[in-house]
């Protein structure tokens, strides 16, 4: 039994997906972390380095983003044979006024990547009004992409491209024609907006979220989906087709919906280092600037056969969970996995086609390399966003960055959940001890987030701030607002 489970009461929002009762991704999205995939920027060139190929582009951000030659629609539609041995300085100028769109967000030391071929997704098809090419997805025979490739060439005009997705060929012309004009309008609309504002700006938001639970309701096509706010759900139903068999379920209870199904804790193992296999095995996970690594130990696990026999049977197995691992985590960019030593390269296929088979599951783009000369497997993910522990952690400042500790906006929500789990109707404030930083986060810009909270537990909600080299909170009083007030040493309310 599928099942999927989303949780957007708060700000913070995040789903949950169990395929046979295991959970096999989680995926978070805050309002400061959100992901910017997808965004449109009106950018301003900053420099232009002929070394690298590339240029980096003001679009807002602390760092500036990287935009390389072959991301430019001048460089796509010259016609100069040779173009490619042509500097970038030839295609972009310093100071110059783009439309660029994020196609990885920004990792560590890195700024977001960049690309001014902009893309405009809808059901049917990508629009990509200076693409130039037309693509067919591969899920079909050969004339039925023959066909589709013939419609979007009778389409397309001047610079245009088209990617036609899986989603058309269940379809008709008309149909797709009509999403096509709607992509257009939508571009005109940005073309316009360019015109009224002032680089660098922000002129198209992607929802990421929406995008993302949309694809896991489709591929899993039937199941049990809980939610906890009407709203959302609404405006994921307008993303979908009407045939999807899915179980609807409102969770209409005082405890948290991850808190009743279990995924709280769900969620705290997937970021821990040791995960522990059925057998008794165990593997170690840690992440580093440049890559993931993995190592297998066979742990409490000696089998009852030779060593040989065991050591196989822990690999497979924990191949298997490495490859749910990835998903669960959203780790992307080089993976190196350090299976226990074994001694045929006829093991190592077995494990090595396990791996393969699992990570086909993966709704991101992988590749399982195989083995180097060293004995470690390489696996690439694709990488478009943060990994779990870095949007739910962040350095901590008690040890100087050397380890992660949960991040103020994650435990500003998660007293928002714990005020909403307590029953508050026989009281008219609360006092919290708390942090100024995750104070901030709960309150929000222009104590917007307090305003709201405030207003749907119709409790008044005082502050005493603490001195704490971690970010802390503790409900310390219900009462009536004379006697809470006159506790508080910071006090705010936003009703």
């Amino acid at each position: 039994m599928n099942a999927i489970f989303i949780d957007t009461k708060t700000a913070e929002k995040r789903f949950a997906v169990k395929e046979d009762g295991i959970v096999t991704r989680f995926f978070v999205e805050q309002p400061s972390d959100a992901s910017e995939v997808g965004n449109i920027y009106l950018g301003k060139v900053e420099s232009v380095k002929a070394g690298m190929n590339a240029a980096f582009v003001d679009i807002g951000k602390e760092k500036n983003g990287f935009l390389q030659k072959d991301q430019l629609p001048a460089f796509i539609h010259s016609t100069d044979p040779r173009k490619k041995e042509m500097p970038i300085s030839k295609f972009i100028t310093e100071g110059e006024k783009l439309l660029v769109q994020v196609k990885k967000d920004e990792t560590g030391l890195k700024g977001a990547l960049l690309t001014a071929v902009i893309e405009i997704p809808g059901e049917k098809s990508i629009y990509m009004p200076e693409g130039k090419y037309i693509a067919v997805s591969k899920k079909a025979d050969e004339s039925i992409r023959n066909k589709w490739r013939e419609i979007a060439r009778n389409n397309k005009v001047d610079r245009e491209g088209f990617i036609i997705r899986t989603e058309a060929f269940s379809g008709n012309e008309e149909d797709w024609k009509k999403e096509a004009n709607q992509l257009k309008d939508i571009y005109a609309s940005i073309q316009k907006m360019k015109n009224s504002v002032k680089a660098p700006a922000l002129l198209k938001k992607k929802s990421l979220f929406h995008d993302e639970i949309t694809r896991e309701i489709m591929r899993l096509n039937n199941g049990e989906l809980y939610y906890n706010d009407k709203k959302e759900l609404e405006l994921i139903k307008k993303c979908l087709p009407d045939e999807l068999k899915w179980n609807v379920i409102f969770h209409q209870e005082k405890e948290g919906i991850f808190s009743k199904y279990g995924l709280e804790n769900d969620m705290e193992k997937a970021l821990k280092p040791i995960v522990w296999l059925n057998n008794g095995a165990y593997i170690v996970i840690n992440e580093t600037e440049a890559a993931v690594i993995i190592d297998v130990n066979t742990g409490k696990f000696t089998g009852k056969q030779v060593v040989k026999e065991t050591v196989v049977q822990t690999n497979m197995l924990a191949a298997k969970e490495i490859a749910r691992q990835l998903c669960l985590r959203d780790y992307s960019g080089m993976i190196l996995i350090d299976f226990i030593d074994m001694e045929t390269n006829e093991d190592k296929r077995k494990v090595k086609k396990i791996l393969e088979e699992e990570l086909k599951k993966d709704p991101k783009q992988t590749r399982a390399i195989g083995f180097t000369p060293l004995g470690i497997f390489e696996v690439t993910r694709k990488r478009t966003r943060q990994p779990l522990s870095k949007i739910l952690k962040t350095k901590c400042t008690a040890c100087n960055g050397t380890g992660l500790v949960e991040s103020p906006e994650t435990m500003a929500f998660r007293l928002e959940r714990e005020l909403y789990e307590i029953s508050t109707d026989d009281h008219e404030a609360v006092l919290i001890e708390i942090d100024k930083k995750t104070m901030d986060a709960f309150k929000g810009e222009g104590n917007r987030h307090l305003g709201r909270i405030e207003g749907l537990l119709h409790v008044k909600i005082f502050f005493k701030v603490i001195q704490s080299e971690i970010f802390h909170y503790h409900i310390r009083q219900f009462g009536t607002v004379a006697e809470i007030k006159a506790k508080a040493i910071d006090m705010h309310s936003g009703i």
